[in-house]
């Protein structure tokens, strides 16, 4: 139905217009900066420029929460830590803060963020001074209700740090890495989603003169597959670690070993962003310690092979967030963007980093001809055939939680 939709609001345009037709071509691997005209339209501010933040994305929206900017007011530098979540609409391209409830984390730069379900899941991170008072709490937010809670844990946590490294696998939360300011770690803890039981994993028995463990370090980022976690990158304040020897946990047997990569590979970085889709990471921007990058490259989790992507980003940057939605929309937000200015970003970019199914492609059209179709009404929409899997990921101009009721009453009856 949305198909027919689509060609219908194209025939409609034609006869309107009188000009030729306008097409729309779906196309992976290209990067786009999205602009958030919805702020403009509304008069709604956007988030302000940022680093140490972190992001995830559902199918819908971008979710910001937390990050830093150094302020001059003449001859003082102010820090400022952002307390707060934004949201970013894809169909109405607004960014929207948002008003939560609950204990909102305190340490808010360097933290982790991951989406579990339709929670998003924070831990750890920093406050102002760097390392002084770190965190070692998981805190989720409901996405749906907007409530933060802080999660009671047993076991034995990882301490308190920030700058580590965390994905979500099969229930079980993983943390590599960190920092607590003044040492490093690349300890591996585990906490059971179910149970709320953290565990250290360690290899079983005394520690062999072979065994060997990779560097400690902080900004790292990882990816899972296999059930091995990839290590890439990071670093400390004095050095950054490469990319052509890959640390791997297993997390069956607790212990670690290194892979040889095939072919070029990124030079040594930290403070760059990861995300994986599938048996394949992407890691784009960082910092060496003096240099500042805007490449992006694919690493292939079978086939241990990297892959130089042909596009970069619009600009170097480092201390950026990345986040991929499982329909592969890859997104890259803030970060720092000159080294000699000590200056942010806000923008934010987007790829796609697989072909998707066709119902997504078909939407992805539809928001292609009707750039404004947030400030369409509801009824019409869902009248004219779209479905309200779709009208769901639309934040209206003017919304009425009664029509979107009665339209999820009709779906779920349908």
């Amino acid at each position: 139905m949305l198909l027919d939709y689509i060609m219908e609001f194209l025939k409609n345009s034609y006869r309107q217009t009188r000009r030729p037709k306008v097409t729309y071509k779906f196309r992976t691997n290209k990067l786009v900066k999205l602009h958030p005209s919805g702020n403009r339209i509304r008069g709604i501010d956007l988030p302000k420029p940022r680093s140490g933040h972190r992001i995830v994305a559902t199918g819908s929206d971008v979710y910001a929460f937390g990050g830093y900017t150094p302020v001059r007011d003449g001859e003082v530098l102010n820090h400022v830590l952002f307390k707060e979540l934004w949201k970013y609409n894809i169909a109405s391209k607004t960014w929207k803060l948002l008003e939560t409830s609950g204990k909102m984390p305190e340490t808010l730069a360097s933290h982790c963020a991951v989406l579990v379900g339709n929670n998003m899941v924070v831990f750890g991170g920093t406050g102002i001074p760097f390392g002084e008072t770190s965190s070692n709490s998981t805190h989720i937010c409901n996405l749906d209700t907007l409530e933060w809670t802080t999660l009671k844990t047993t076991g034995t946590p990882p301490i308190e740090q920030y700058g580590q490294a965390m994905l979500v696998h099969e229930n079980k939360m993983y943390i590599v890495g960190g920092t607590t300011g003044f040492a490093y770690s690349i300890d591996v803890h585990c906490l059971d989603l179910v149970t709320k039981e953290w565990k250290a994993l360690e290899k079983k028995g005394s520690r062999l003169p072979s065994d060997w463990e990779p560097q400690p370090r902080y900004r790292l980022e990882i990816a899972i597959y296999d059930n091995k976690i990839f290590v890439f990158g990071g670093g400390t304040a004095l050095e950054s670690f490469d990319f052509k020897e890959v640390p791997v946990f297993n997390i069956e047997t607790c212990s670690w070993s290194k892979i040889s990569t095939t072919s070029d590979c990124p030079e040594p970085r930290r403070c760059h962003g990861c995300a994986q889709i599938d048996d394949n990471a992407y890691i784009c921007g960082g910092f060496d310690g003096s240099r500042t990058f805007s490449d992006v490259w694919k690493f292939n989790l079978k086939t241990f092979q990297w892959t130089k992507m042909s596009i970069t980003l619009n600009t170097p940057i480092y201390f950026h967030s990345v986040a991929v939605s499982k329909a592969g929309q890859f997104f890259i937000f803030g970060g720092v963007d000159s080294i000699v200015a000590n200056t942010r970003t806000n923008n934010l970019l987007s790829m796609w980093l697989k072909i998707p199914s066709l119902a997504e492609i078909s939407w992805q059209a539809l928001m292609h001809f009707m750039p404004h179709i947030s400030r369409t009404e509801e009824p019409k929409l869902y009248e004219a055939g779209v479905p309200f899997q779709f009208l769901k990921k639309i934040d209206f101009d003017s919304s009425d939680s009664n029509t979107i009721a009665r339209f999820s009453n009709n779906h779920s009856e349908s």
